[in-house]
This record gives C-alpha cells, sequence and structure tokens, in this order.
C-alpha cells in the first residue's frame, strides 16, 4: 500500500484494536439486533463514544480535523474485524451480524462530522453498499463488478453540488467512507486528488472545463429511476472555499460542443500522466476521501472464492 502526501494515515496496535473490538461488542450485546438503516444513529452513537474513549488524541483529532484540512483521504489501519458471514456477493446481507462493524464504521463518520446517508435509487435504498464481486454484474462499470475496468470518476456526478447545512440526498455526495471486511486479492482502491491532474493541463483546457458545455450521465450502479443525465454544466468549478472541485465519469461524462469533448479528451490524458495513491485494504482498513476533490477507480481483477471474496462496506456521507 502506498500513501502520498496530504493523505492522513492511522494504525492502532493489536492491544487497542482489541479492546475497542470488546467494548463495541458488549454494548451492543445489551440491545436488541441493530441494523444501520433502522438504528444508524444509536450505531453511531455506540461507536462513536468507544472510539472516542479510547483512540489516541492525533488519532481523534485526524478525524476531526479532516473535512476542513483539504487532505484527500485520510486511513486508519488496524480496526477490528471481526468474524463475519460469507461474503454476500449477490450484494446484500442481513445486517444484525455486522453490527461491530457497522457501530465502528458509523463511528468514525460521526467523528469526521459527516451524517451518512441513502439513496433510493441506489443500492435498494439501503445505507452501507456491499462492495462486492457479483456475477450479476459481470461486464459492467459498476462497484460490484470485477472483470470490467472502473474508469476515473466520482460518485453520482449526475447531481448537482450541494452546500453545507443542506439534506445531501439531492446532490453529489461529498465523502465516501470505507471499511475493509475482506481484501485476499489485494485489490487496491485508486485515488487521485483533481488538484494534481489540473497541475498537468494548460490554463485553456482547466477553462474550457469549467464552461457549462458538459452533459453527465448517472453511473450504471443507480436504478431506471436515477436523476439525470445533467446537462448544460461544467465538469469543474470553484467551490465556496476557493478550492476546485469536480464531477465526472470517464464513461457517461459527454462534451456537448467540440471545444469540450477536446477539453475531456486531455483531462482523462492527463489522468493517465498523473501518479495515483493505491490502498489495498486489510480487514479492519477504515478510509475516506472527498468525493469533491477525489477521482477513484479500480481495475480489473479475478476474485477469489465466492465466500472469501473481496468484501468493502461503503457509505455515503454529507
Amino acid at each position: 500500500m502506498t500513501a502520498g502526501p496530504g493523505t492522513a494515515r492511522f494504525g492502532l496496535d493489536d492491544g487497542l484494536r482489541d479492546v475497542l473490538a470488546k467494548e463495541v461488542h458488549e454494548r451492543i450485546e445489551c440491545a436488541e439486533p441493530l441494523a444501520p438503516d433502522t438504528h444508524g444513529a444509536i450505531l453511531a452513537r455506540i461507536g462513536g463514544h468507544v472510539l472516542e474513549r479510547h483512540l489516541p488524541g492525533r488519532v481523534v483529532d485526524g478525524l476531526r480535523e479532516f473535512t476542513g484540512s483539504g487532505a484527500p483521504a485520510l486511513i486508519i489501519e488496524n480496526l477490528p474485524r471481526p468474524e463475519v458471514p460469507p461474503t454476500p456477493v449477490d450484494g446484500f446481507c442481513e445486517e444484525p451480524p455486522l453490527a461491530v462493524i457497522n457501530a465502528l464504521h458509523l463511528g468514525l463518520v460521526r467523528l469526521l462530522g459527516g451524517v451518512p446517508f441513502a439513496v433510493e435509487y441506489e443500492n435498494r435504498g439501503l445505507l452501507m453498499r456491499n462492495v462486492v464481486p457479483n456475477p450479476a454484474a459481470a461486464g459492467r462499470t459498476s462497484s460490484w463488478g470485477a472483470d470490467a475496468e472502473f474508469f476515473w470518476h466520482s460518485d453520482n456526478p449526475h447531481l448537482p453540488f450541494g452546500e453545507p447545512g443542506y439534506d445531501p440526498r439531492p446532490f453529489v455526495p461529498r465523502h465516501l467512507a470505507f471499511y475493509a471486511v475482506r481484501n485476499q486479492e489485494r485489490v487496491p482502491t485508486e485515488v487521485v486528488p483533481v488538484g494534481e491532474v489540473l497541475s498537468g493541463l494548460d490554463l485553456e483546457t482547466r477553462r474550457d472545463l469549467t464552461r457549462p458545455e458538459f452533459e453527465i450521465g448517472p453511473p450504471a450502479s443507480t436504478g431506471a429511476d436515477a436523476p439525470g443525465p445533467l446537462r448544460d454544466v461544467a465538469v469543474l468549478e470553484a467551490g465556496p472555499d476557493g478550492r476546485p472541485r469536480i464531477r465526472y465519469d470517464q464513461g457517461t461524462t459527454r462534451g456537448g460542443t467540440a471545444r469540450a469533448a477536446a477539453a475531456l479528451i486531455r483531462l482523462a490524458e492527463a489522468f493517465e500522466n498523473t501518479a495515483a495513491e493505491r490502498f489495498a485494504l486489510e480487514p479492519g482498513g477504515f478510509l475516506v476521501f472527498d468525493n469533491y476533490r477525489v477521482l477513484h477507480r479500480r481495475r480489473a481483477f479475478v476474485p477469489g472464492p465466492p465466500v472469501t471474496a473481496r468484501w468493502l462496506r461503503r457509505c455515503y456521507a454529507g
């Protein structure tokens, strides 16, 4: 695993990992079966309390400062990895057996200051997305795929950008937060900060990307009732803090003019010429990145046996 400058990275020792697992398990044992879509606030409270109580101050501070820091990504390694069921390669599973992982996942999002959310037209409207090699998604560019190349993209770029204080669901998700359950295949999630990509573009191309001359369609993972495509919009714009933010999917973004189409070609070339960070998450690894300012992809791979195949858990956070 490699992490470039700007990524906030923390690792926990085995003793702390075991303390976190034990205390979260004890607190969940005292409650009814908990699932994130019906008891998300309770799980976040349990996980957030235990994490804040036991994590070193520098880790808690890193989480709280991340969203305003400008850092492209944050990773915590060696979090608890309790016993779990076989990988749900059809994409869905019972949630109560994953309560410890869900409490930690949502607790970390809480410490980040984020609000986890789902959208109705994707993943059956469920909060947690199981990123698994689903045979039904063979040949499709999807987080459920394995054999198809996953282009550089931001998640749900067919939506407008949101601003703080609004319901996050109608907008591009601000953050993506992953918790690794299994990854014996050692498949990395690759990320690249938009600032580094833009530094490889000439001024004219950067200006062209800010013109409202593009159409951005929904990704293949969304349902037929997904909004979009978004027409006559810019790919690149400045956020309220003045830093650039991007909405882009190499597979669904089209230029509405010759100038816009040429800018997309140069943008794709810049991605290929920019060194990406590669995170092959181990079980118990947590990764969060800014979906406005980081593009990500996953290469095609050969999954392991279905019961132990790669399994990440993902939620959106506004």
